[in-house]
């Protein structure tokens, strides 16, 4: 453990509290929390999802956030490294690796529905005649052409821009402006959404539950949601707490990445639905809700191309958050096991990604045909590091906890620097990542590959 004290004193930092929890809130109220939470929450019939959601995060979500918070900060090493300096010798760092290829696998196609988000920003202005008139075969067109790769290039250079500043500098600085202006937009959008006439059967639908319309199928969606929504077994928290401080409180944390991860996508369904409600559309559109339906919605909202250029804008700051937490997960890799310079590490990430992520932006033109177990290219890697490499990482980052480090030990660190050592989620912590996570994650696997 000696060369993680001294490794730790060597390494950036974020500079406060409220810095760390920007950046790990930047991480999770990405896409997720808006183009997919929205298009989910649609499809399984709204509130009734909704609590089942809330109550799948408080119970699984909160407990592995927990555990791989405090594995990176005990570790004081990236998401391979921190198994290493905890369980020297062993296989456990084979955890990290995995949390290192989920992240990579995600960077190769989330910066097309980045691109996605920024092109439709210049869409809704400068085309928006087109976009509206049929927007099904706008989006079609759009993304098969070459102007979504230019875009999901741009977003990919921009990220790397960021993280050439380091943590304090990069990452723990642009949160501050990002994500401050991602709730400004969302509630801009939101407050519009709920004063159009006929809003109320919007809100309606997320707020009064109806249990009849959700099945086996939508609380299973809500359980991997929960997972996938607080970028979990990616190996971010693990990799953004080890450049945290012992004197941070890691409960506080916690406690604010939870409630505005939640608040956030509270605000985005607000944004969306009832905007849809009273504008007379599907809210069960499915993935499309976002770049389909709702372009034809703000057609007929007054100053629609103004509202939908700020969601969209919207869309893209959350993809552009979340995309410089997933990169800084194989960076700090090439940092950690490597001893790579941040700009070299940059630099191979960047090709690896042009490489292995140009397919999944020609996945809806070019390479229509081209499948992998059935699916697209983008669809396959979607499913890939969604159903089996998130839930896999997760579900061997518990067994660690329990296992291996302890859950003494994983308490003892998650309450170092608490100011409120003994509230409900010390008391809670041990008995839901030994009995409730574990038994969650497993299901998710079950059901990813049908067998429940």
């Amino acid at each position: 453990m000696k060369g993680n004290i001294s490794r730790n004193a060597e390494r950036d930092s974020f500079a406060s509290q409220f810095g760390l929890v920007m950046a790990a809130v930047g991480s999770a109220v990405g896409l997720g929390n808006i183009w997919r939470f929205s298009y989910i929450l649609g499809i399984n019939g709204g509130c009734a999802f909704l609590l089942i959601y809330i109550l799948c995060v408080l119970l699984v979500g909160t407990p592995v956030l927990i555990a791989e918070l405090t594995i990176g900060r005990r570790g004081g090493f990236g998401a391979v490294g921190a198994f290493q300096a905890l369980a020297p010798g062993t296989a456990w760092r084979l955890v990290g690796m995995v949390g290192v290829l989920a992240s990579t696998v995600i960077l190769f196609y989330y910066p097309v529905v980045a691109g996605w988000s920024v092109g439709y920003v210049f869409e809704s202005i400068f085309n928006w005649g087109a976009v509206t008139r049929d927007s099904a075969a706008a989006f079609a067109v759009f993304s098969a052409g070459g102007k979504a790769m230019l875009f999901s290039c741009f977003a990919l250079l921009l990220t790397a821009f960021i993280l050439i500043g380091g943590v304090s500098a990069g990452i723990e600085r642009w949160n501050k402006i990002l994500m401050p202006l991602l709730g400004g937009i969302l509630l801009v959008l939101a407050l519009r959404s709920v004063t159009l006439p006929g809003a109320l059967a919007g809100v309606r639908f997320l707020f009064f539950p109806d249990f009849s319309k959700l099945g086996i199928t939508g609380v299973l969606d809500a359980l991997g949601h929960s997972f996938y929504s607080l970028s979990l077994g990616m190996g971010i928290m693990i990799t953004y707490a080890s450049y945290m401080k012992k004197s941070a409180d890691l409960m506080r944390a916690t406690v604010s990445i939870i409630t505005m991860d939640t608040l956030i996508a509270l605000l985005a369904g607000l944004a969306v639905f009832p905007a849809v409600f009273a504008l007379g559309f599907d809210p069960g559109q499915g993935a499309g809700l976002a770049f389909v339906t709702l372009p034809g919605a703000f057609a007929k909202m007054p100053a629609g191309q103004l509202f939908s250029a700020l969601f969209f804008l919207l869309l893209f700051i959350a993809a552009l958050t979340s995309i410089m937490s997933l990169m800084q997960v194989p960076l700090t890799f090439l940092e950690d096991e490597l001893r790579l310079s941040r700009r070299k590490g940059l630099a191979i990430i960047c090709v690896v990604l042009a490489i292995f992520g140009a397919p999944a932006a020609l996945s809806f033109g070019p390479l229509s045909d081209f499948h992998i177990l059935g699916l697209d290219y983008f669809s396959f890697l979607d499913k890939f590091a969604n159903d089996f490499l998130l839930p896999i990482t997760g579900l061997l980052g518990t067994l660690f906890i329990i296992f291996r480090l302890g859950t003494a030990t994983s308490k003892e660190e998650f309450l170092t620097g608490a100011e409120h050592p003994n509230g409900i989620l010390a008391k809670l912590y041990p008995v839901a990542i030994k009995y409730i996570a574990p038994a969650a994650i497993a299901l998710i696997l079950l059901n990813a590959i049908g067998l429940f």
